[in-house]
């Protein structure tokens, strides 16, 4: 076992919901109101937002505004900004953008590889490669997505090696932290525990996060045994929204409000002023109530 038997004093909590949450949305958010959630989120003490993706608007519409919004937020300097990017096109635009920090994103298994970027794992790997030295000149700030760490879909159980193998190839590229996402919220416990306890032979817990889904009411406790391991970073979504638009049954990201609890009552600061953060997680909330009514209207 790698378990430290100790909690971390001070958990990150990446807020995605601007990113991961609203691209699941079938109907499309204003660019005014998704600034407006984006500020709000900024209040809050978050030390991280994800704040867009610069994706084909063929592959994801309500991220067509990537460009517009990213330039409108109103940016507190203590905070990390990042955009997410699928190739060299959308990594360059978030360097127009004035981004110092971006995300990748690949999938242990074949299938959801193919069917959410279009591409096999082998091919997504060169692509970052080919990134690589645009990322470098720019000196920003890379942060690689693993999704169907545990399950997938389609192939169903993961196997913990290929886990580690694509582990070493992103390091390879010298990202910093992954994510290893639990996409369709899958995953228990235990399941978390064999992992850490392999990857974590190998590899310092500083490099990873989670990114656990709620499908299941599962999330929870696997922040909590994760916690054990050392591992204090995490990805939520403000009130819950989101969830991956290839994954059917993926219901959504564990919610913000549910990770600041849990660390409140384990002691552990987040730096996040809960009474900011449940007022951005109600304006979201009843725009998406709003668009959801008016488009049952229609």
């Amino acid at each position: 076992m790698i378990k430290t038997q100790s909690n971390p004093n001070f958990v990150k909590i990446i807020e995605v919901g601007p990113r991961d949450g609203l691209q699941s949305q079938s109907q499309i958010i204003s660019s005014e109101d998704k600034i407006t959630y984006i500020d709000l989120l900024s209040d809050s003490g978050l030390q991280e937002i994800e704040v867009t993706s610069f994706v084909s608007p063929k592959w994801i519409p309500q991220l067509a505004d990537a460009q517009m919004v990213s330039k409108s937020i109103q940016k507190n300097p203590r905070i990390t900004y990042t955009a997410l990017v699928p190739n060299i096109i959308g990594l360059e635009n978030a360097v127009n953008s004035n981004y110092k920090s971006v995300a990748i994103f690949t999938s242990v298994s074949e299938t959801f590889s193919k069917k959410n970027i279009n591409c096999t794992i082998r091919d997504s790997i060169q692509k970052f490669h080919t990134m690589k030295p645009f990322w470098e000149s720019n000196h920003l700030r890379v942060r690689g997505y693993i999704s169907t760490v545990w399950h997938c879909p389609y192939e169903g159980s993961i196997n913990i090696e290929s886990v580690m193998n694509l582990i070493a190839k992103l390091l390879d590229l010298g990202i910093k932290e992954i994510s290893l996402g639990d996409t369709i919220g899958k995953a228990n416990p235990s399941e978390v525990c064999r992992l850490l306890d392999q990857i974590l032979i190998k590899w310092d817990s500083s490099f990873f996060a989670l990114h656990m889904h709620d499908t299941f009411g599962l999330a929870e406790n696997n922040i909590k045994v994760a916690m054990e391991y050392g591992i204090n970073t995490f990805d939520s979504s403000a009130g819950g929204i989101g969830g991956c638009p290839y994954a059917e049954g993926s219901s959504g990201n564990i919610s913000t409000e549910k990770v600041f609890t849990l660390c409140d009552s384990m002691g552990i600061k987040t730096g996040i002023q809960k009474d900011k953060l449940d007022e951005a997680t109600q304006f979201i909330q009843t725009i998406l109530k709003k668009e959801s009514f008016t488009h049952a209207q229609d």
